[in-house]
């Protein structure tokens, strides 16, 4: 059946795409777009032998403005994914099903909603088979005439480059489930023989080694990002939020290269503070955590001003006692870190730094001034607030990472 393809645009921004048999000149539409919506209407119909290509007589495309690559104006799907499609869904009582690229794959009661980057993997799946299928027959017929007649055919061994294609075409993110240990060891080691070997201008494996630790990096940031948001929602201790940032120094500050958990800085006191932080210098400063849902400002005013909270105060004056007591007995707290640490420090004006409390308590602007007075009327400690750091993760993700 010889067909030709007719593109109608609607006045109302829509796009009817038909069809036509130029021997009966019957036609039929496959297509709906409407741009606007985002949204295309697609009509599968019959094959050439006329049966039915799919069960039901709309599927529907969601967040497309334009046919995607793996639709056809001539009315199918390549790579054959609508014949696997039909015969996994058509005894399911399914009325509607729905390529998205807004909602993830969703199978509910009579409707299916496939994610495209799902429905892209399938499709890229089927194709390489399809491939390898090829393959595997020239191979056959080449290995069945050698068989054959020996003395008219050779029979070629394996090169590497048929090697690389047949890996190459099977890498994606299902086989990942499968890597034990050894096999992580595997890639690691041959990414560093690619790094070394690829490239041998110097400037181009500087790119290759960036390129790849800004992705690493971005991942790394993202989940710190979405485990931090975890604790925050949940009712995170303070000794689970020290395991957090003790994980994830550079969130305090970029400038801290360790960290002393529990470091006991009054010596003869039972009590220790969160844990010491140890600059790019060697300089010992003092970090302190209390929760987010600390109060910060008194619920009432005096005078017309907000005041620190009491709790906010203790924890303050806490972290003042912390330096003083550092500072004071300086020589055995510096001999104490170097025999029980292996560290060397220098404790010498260190400051405290206090996470604590969050900025949803300042929920007027006169406590956000007054706070901020507050908070800058403080020589040696310094108030940093839990959706703080978080912002200043995210910001720093987006300047770099972006």
């Amino acid at each position: 059946m010889a067909v030709k393809t007719e593109i109608i645009k609607r006045k109302n921004g829509k796009t009817d795409i038909y069809l036509s048999d130029t021997v009966t000149n019957k036609k039929r539409k496959v297509y709906n777009i409407d741009p606007k919506k985002s949204i295309i209407k697609f009509y599968p119909g019959k094959d050439r032998h006329g049966n039915e290509m799919f069960f039901l007589k709309e599927i529907i495309l969601e967040g497309f403005n334009k046919l995607p690559f793996e639709f056809s104006q001539s009315g199918y799907v390549k790579g054959g994914v609508l014949y696997y499609l039909n015969k996994k869904l058509s005894n399911k009582c399914i009325t509607k099903f729905i390529i998205s690229k807004l909602q993830t794959s969703a199978f509910n009661k009579n409707e299916v909603i496939l994610n495209y980057d799902d429905f892209q993997r399938l499709k890229k799946r089927l194709s390489r088979i399809a491939y390898e299928s090829k393959i595997e027959k020239g191979k056959y017929v080449d290995e069945f005439f050698y068989d054959t007649f020996p003395n008219h055919y050779t029979i070629e061994s394996e090169t590497s480059r048929s090697r690389y294609l047949r890996v190459i075409n099977n890498i994606d993110k299902d086989i990942i489930q499968h890597f034990d240990k050894n096999t992580v060891e595997k890639f690691e080691e041959f990414y560093e023989q690619l790094i070394s070997t690829k490239y041998k201008a110097k400037d181009k494996k500087t790119r290759l080694v960036t390129r790849t630790k800004i992705k690493i990096d971005k991942l790394a940031v993202d989940n710190v990002i979405s485990e931090f948001e975890s604790l925050l929602k949940g009712t995170t201790s303070e000794t689970d939020w020290g395991k957090f940032l003790l994980k994830n120094l550079f969130l305090v500050d970029s400038k801290y290269l360790k960290a002393i958990s529990e470091l006991n800085v009054v010596l003869a006191g039972a009590r220790k503070v969160d844990f010491g932080l140890i600059d790019y210098q060697g300089h010992l400063d003092i970090f302190e955590i209390k929760k987010p849902s600390t109060d910060l400002l008194s619920k009432k005013q005096d005078r017309g001003n907000y005041y620190f909270h009491t709790d906010t105060i203790k924890a303050i004056t806490q972290a003042e006692k912390y330096l003083y007591q550092a500072e004071g007995k300086r020589d055995i707290l510096e001999k104490d870190i170097l025999i029980e640490k292996e560290l060397s420090v220098k404790v010498i004006k260190p400051r405290a730094i206090l996470l604590i409390g969050n900025t949803s308590q300042l929920d007027t602007e006169k406590k956000k001034i007054d706070f901020r007075i507050l908070r800058n009327s403080l020589k040696n400690v310094e108030i940093v607030l839990f959706d703080e750091l978080l912002d200043r993760l995210k910001n720093l993700k987006g300047k770099v990472y972006e």
